[in-house]
């Protein structure tokens, strides 16, 4: 049986690899990514199951499955579905017109990305909103309040770590949801990360 570690690796190693291929892609102008992402902007909220052609360009293409394919007799979408293609979708949002940029970035968990951006606007209704993202209790609620999040974040070129944020969602979704949130916390309301000193150039970040 795949342990819950196995699951939440996978999520985060396939999130990485399908936003990474994307990213270089739209990067390098090519059609075919562009297209897509435009396409995936149109899923931020959507079901995965909601649309087969969005499903496909979410969850199709790195070498790694993104779940066991034990699992695949499971009719309804699984926890890595969701948490992967919400993910995948909400970087395509974050992306967009951003060829200059790349908004994904290792290291730049949700309340890292959040705590930059609260230096830029007001600081409670920043606080506010990522409060919410922390304390919804449904998967619409949390999509809902990340994505408002995530425009703020793509307004003021602040990147994401969206291999670590999809495995996030998962890991909210199937019960460590308190250690989640606690992360979260410490990230945003830290005083001070070692990197924070080189934030001010996140504007042209490539990692």
């Amino acid at each position: 049986m795949t342990s819950h570690r196995e699951r939440a690796d996978r999520v985060e190693e396939f999130t990485e690899q399908r936003v990474r291929s994307l990213l270089n892609g739209y990067r390098g102008n090519h059609s075919k990514e562009v297209a897509e992402l435009a396409k995936l902007r149109r899923g931020v909220g959507r079901r995965v199951d909601a649309d087969i052609e969005l499903l496909g360009i979410a969850l199709a293409g790195p070498d790694v499955d993104i779940v066991d394919p034990s699992q695949w007799a499971e009719d309804d979408p699984l926890p890595e579905e969701r948490a992967a293609f919400t993910a995948i979708t909400l970087f395509a949002l974050h992306q967009q017109s951003r060829r200059d940029a790349s908004m994904h970035h290792r290291g730049y968990s949700i309340g890292r990305s959040t705590r930059l951006l609260a230096r830029k606007v007001d600081r409670d209704s920043v606080r506010q909103r990522f409060t919410a993202l922390g304390t919804a209790t449904t998967w619409d609620e949390t999509v809902q309040h990340a994505r408002g999040l995530i425009q703020q974040l793509r307004q003021h070129t602040i990147p994401l770590d969206y291999g670590r944020f999809a495995r996030d969602l998962f890991d909210l979704h199937v019960g460590s949801g308190d250690r989640v949130r606690m992360t979260w916390g410490r990230d945003f309301y830290r005083l001070h990360h070692p990197e924070d000193d080189s934030d001010a150039s996140t504007e042209t970040s490539t990692d």
